[in-house]
């Protein structure tokens, strides 16, 4: 499994952070991702939905050597050479009612095991959701909870910039800048969906505005949720054809069709945190046709 979110390599990915995150609560979980040992160690990773728990994730694999990543439940199966036990690093989500007793026996170590969820593993226990094998087991982890972006007022500027670099990097697009008016607008927004929402209201506008300097109305007002995938690619494709017009055999259908592809493609694989049963799903096409595409696209 790989997190495709971001393109950074894992071992600059820290670095990269912990000048992104000005938030004493962010701080601290940095501080202490840094100063665990990674042996044999249990993470539990939780927070309301949208907020960055994938970056954390390769925040963690950024401070290893090279782990061999195996996602549960995707690779619950999956058969492991003794001698890449000790650094493998288990990231497993969606555990409700699942069986993974087997990846914690005592004849297995590990580098780490990364749980990820919406709620804490008592809350978890208490409607029903794990059993109390699981809820003991992760009684030992560390915990870390990622505050609501609405608490980390301090982050929403650095992280919104943060996403427009990737997000040009992503699209292939000039990166945007925000204006004053458009830090306001983003600073005085509640932020229900978190970091995952903010990211989606940055993709949409540098799709759709012709500026380098995104607005408030950018960002919040010109243009409606419910503008149609149609709308959307005239946009878009209009200045596209202009550029084409002159060109004699460009082949633009071929290069429109795998630009759009390869975005969609992108946008779902994020949507679903690499969770590639899942995004085979939404997109309608068999699993082993989107893990060729993914790898055609270079995108795993």
């Amino acid at each position: 499994m790989k997190f495709s979110m971001l393109e950074i390599k894992y071992s600059n990915l820290p670095i990269y952070l912990a000048r992104v995150y000005k938030s004493p609560s962010m701080r601290k979980i940095l501080e202490e991702i840094k100063n665990f040992s990674f042996e044999n160690e249990i993470f539990f990773l939780y927070g309301e939905k949208g907020t960055e728990k994938d970056y954390l994730v390769r925040i963690i694999l950024g401070y290893l050597n090279q782990p061999e990543v195996i996602a549960i439940p995707e690779d619950l199966n999956k058969k492991l050479s003794s001698s890449k036990q000790k650094n493998t690093v288990y990231i497993i989500q969606n555990f409700e009612n699942i069986d993974i007793s087997s990846l914690f026996n005592p004849e297995k170590s590990f580098r780490c095991a990364i749980f990820i969820a919406d709620e804490e593993y008592e809350q978890l226990y208490r409607n029903g959701k794990i059993s109390l094998e699981l809820y003991e087991l992760l009684l030992n982890s560390k915990k870390i909870y990622i505050p609501p972006l609405r608490e980390r007022k301090q982050d929403i500027i650095p992280l919104a910039n943060f996403f427009l670099q990737e997000i040009s990097e992503f699209l292939k697009l000039p990166k945007k800048e925000l204006s004053k008016d458009a830090q306001e607008a983003l600073l005085d927004y509640s932020w229900t969906e978190n970091a995952y929402q903010l990211k989606q209201c940055l993709t949409k506008a540098c799709l759709l505005s012709r500026h380098h300097r995104l607005t408030s109305k950018d960002l919040f007002g010109e243009y409606s949720d419910k503008l149609s995938i149609k709308n959307f690619l005239e946009l878009k494709l209009g200045n596209l054809l202009k550029e084409f017009a002159n060109i004699g055999n460009s082949n633009l259908y071929e290069t429109v069709i795998q630009e759009v592809e390869k975005a969609l493609l992108t946008l779902t694989i994020n949507e679903t945190g690499g969770n590639q049963l899942k995004a085979a799903k939404i997109l309608g096409i068999n699993r082993n046709t989107l893990n060729k595409k993914l790898k055609y696209y270079s995108l795993i």
